[in-house]
C-alpha cells in the first residue's frame, strides 16, 4: 500500500543569512496572513519557484522580456495618471472654446491668438493687382561701392 502523505525535514542554519530570511518569510504574518498554513506556502513557493526555472531555462530572453513588459506597464500607468491629472484643464479649456465658437470670437479676428481661419464672409472679394516685374532696386544685395570686397582673399 503506498502512503498518501510524504514528509521531508529542512534544516534552516540560522547563521546562514539567506537560511536565516527564508525562517523568518516563512513565519511572517503575511504568510500566516495569505495561506491557509505553512505546508500550503512551501508547496506553492516550490512549485511556482520550479515553473519559472523552467520558463528561464527553455528561454534565456523570459527575464528581460518580463523586465521590459513592466517598465511597458509602469510607463502606461504614469501617462494615464498625467492623462487624468489634466483631464479637468483639458475640459475647461474645451468649454472656453465652445463658449467662443458660440459667442462667434473665432473665426472672425477677434478670438485668442485667431487660430481659426476666417470665415468666408470675411475673405475680400476686390481684385488683386498684379505685381510689377523684378527689378535690379528691389534685390537685396548692396550697392556697389569701394568699401565692399567681394575677392575673399583670393
Amino acid at each position: 500500500m503506498e502512503k498518501r502523505q510524504r514528509n521531508h525535514n529542512i534544516r534552516f542554519n540560522m547563521e546562514n543569512e539567506e537560511a536565516r530570511k527564508a525562517w523568518e518569510n516563512l513565519h511572517s504574518k503575511e504568510v500566516e496572513k495569505d495561506f491557509k498554513s505553512l505546508n500550503a506556502f512551501v508547496i506553492t513557493a516550490i512549485n511556482d519557484y520550479y515553473e519559472r526555472h523552467l520558463q528561464i531555462k527553455a528561454d534565456s530572453y523570459f527575464e528581460t522580456r518580463e523586465k521590459e513588459d513592466a517598465f511597458a506597464e509602469r510607463m502606461v500607468q504614469m501617462v494615464e495618471q498625467k492623462v487624468l491629472a489634466n483631464l479637468p484643464a483639458l475640459a475647461g479649456m474645451y468649454q472656453m472654446q465652445q463658449s467662443m465658437l458660440m459667442a462667434g470670437l473665432i473665426g472672425t479676428g477677434q478670438g485668442v491668438g485667431n487660430i481659426y481661419p476666417q470665415p468666408m464672409s470675411a475673405v475680400s472679394t476686390a481684385p488683386v493687382k498684379a505685381e510689377q516685374p523684378f527689378t535690379k532696386s528691389d534685390s537685396n544685395e548692396p550697392e556697389e561701392n569701394e568699401f565692399l570686397d567681394y575677392s575673399f582673399g583670393v
